[in-house]
């Protein structure tokens, strides 16, 4: 049955694709028999199904893995997750719904959920600490120790600090609950303390924590924290010292040049640009709300940072070519961020449709800052290994059939920043997406399949 050689007819089948081998590093002509939304066989030989996706002049990779998000649940937000290629998201980041868990859980989900735990919006709102300035006290940090290891053992895929967010958060905080995470074997996903050149001195910190638990590290989004003003660079510098030392630190990055977040966050308190190369409130395109589409001044930003603090802004202070500095290094991922504040159609940031198109259309095809198979272990086998995930990242049989079948000619971002097109524009290239092997995407757009992903939990995906 599994050997191709006889007579089986499968769920689904692949033929004539180049799949992309993450394991092997090789392209091969491969066909792929699916059953019971599993890989069954790989195989050169003819096999039967009862569907059938001609694959010819395409590519076949393993599904996306959007290990940093803030789809959490939300359809929309997941359905142009998945129309990028994107096949599995880790959220929490932000909140965690058990309400929202237990009905994914329940009925599917259109792409695989699984959840990190928030040490910002969850572990210390649940124990009362809802001053962000506030440090945590002791009684409280052991509170939040005993949380996380339920939240753990219920299958988190690690812990989540936003410390630029939630400046209270105290160095003995991050040290006990990252021992937490070191008991669990999981990492732990930090969004530095500063962004922009002030956060060079934050990486002490971190490594410090690193040096004294043996925790893994994954620094989230790069591009948006040190591409800017020319620390890049030196950024990367002491990612590359401290991994030489035996550290286990890693990071990801987005795809575009500006960032988009929530006007009322510690991002922007007062002196926020002064990390930035010739920046002004006049560089934060307002990209929700009844102002969409403006550019800020110093009254409507003012107005809207305390009136409308969940008003979505995005930055144009990055510096374009740190895309690609980050990108050449091999333990830098890409995640798309997306979906993060309020989301709905014409909303947001072009992440949410375009993250994965852009990678491989623009700096693999285009600019061939890396090449193909870079590129897709970093969205793939790469975040796979880091946060645990067995069943997917790679093609092989018995793994999870979540596939993405695209032109490799012509895959390519359409999405851009509101006020400049339409943030949730789909992309070009890519033909059919798979989730547990059923058809999400094809050549028309979305199906009818919504309910094809799962929640997934760090003890299901052994």
């Amino acid at each position: 049955m599994m050997n191709g050689m006889n007579d089986t007819i499968y769920d689904l089948v692949i033929i004539n694709g180049k799949i992309i081998d993450v394991i092997k590093e090789i392209i091969a002509n491969k066909n792929i028999g699916i059953i019971k939304g599993k890989i069954a066989v790989l195989t050169d030989k003819n096999i039967i199904g009862k569907i059938v996706i001609d694959a010819k002049g395409l590519v076949v990779s393993p599904g996306f893995i959007d290990f940093h998000s803030h789809v959490d649940g939300n359809l929309y937000s997941a359905s142009c997750i998945v129309r990028q290629g994107g096949t599995t998201t880790l959220g929490g980041e932000r909140n965690l719904n058990s309400k929202l868990i237990r009905k994914i859980e329940d009925e599917g989900f259109i792409i695989n959920q699984g959840f990190s735990i928030s040490q910002s919006f969850v572990l210390r709102r649940a124990v009362g600490v809802t001053n962000l300035n506030t440090a945590a006290s002791k009684q409280e940090i052991n509170a939040m120790v005993d949380l996380a290891k339920r939240f753990m053992e219920f299958g988190a895929f690690g812990i989540c600090f936003g410390l630029e967010l939630v400046p209270g958060t105290s160095f003995e905080e991050l040290l006990e609950l990252s021992k937490v995470a070191k008991e669990y074997n999981r990492p732990i996903l930090i969004h530095l303390r500063k962004d922009g050149r002030e956060a060079l001195k934050c990486f002490d910190e971190i490594i410090k924590v690193s040096e004294e638990t043996g925790v893994s590290i994954q620094i989230l989004q790069l591009m948006y924290m040190v591409g800017i003003g020319g620390t890049m660079p030196y950024a990367l510098e002491i990612i590359d010292n401290a991994r030489q030392r035996g550290l286990d630190i890693t990071a990801d990055s987005g795809v575009y040049d500006a960032f988009s977040a929530c006007i009322g966050t510690g991002i922007f308190e007062k002196g926020w640009e002064k990390e930035y190369s010739n920046t002004s409130v006049n560089d934060l395109l307002i990209s929700s709300g009844i102002h969409r589409g403006e550019y800020c001044n110093k009254e409507l930003f003012q107005y809207l940072r305390n009136e409308y603090p969940e008003t979505i802004v995005t930055a144009f202070v990055c510096d374009t070519e740190a895309i690609a500095t980050a990108l050449k290094k091999e333990y830098v991922f890409v995640s798309t961020n997306a979906a993060d504040g309020p989301f709905y159609p014409g909303i947001g940031a072009p992440e949410v449709s375009g993250s994965y198109p852009r990678l491989l259309g623009q700096f693999v095809r285009g600019e061939k800052i890396i090449n193909l198979m870079e590129a897709i272990k970093k969205i793939t086998i790469l975040p796979a290994k880091r946060f645990g995930l067995k069943n997917i990242g790679s093609i092989e049989i018995g793994k999870n059939a979540d596939l993405v079948i695209f032109d490799k000619n012509k895959i390519i971002d359409k999405a851009n920043f509101v006020g400049i097109g339409k943030p949730d524009a789909a992309p070009i290239g890519i033909k059919y997406v798979l989730v547990n092997g059923e058809i999400v995407v094809n050549k028309e757009g979305l199906t009818e399949n919504r309910l094809s992903g799962r929640l997934i939990k760090y003890e299901s995906v052994q």
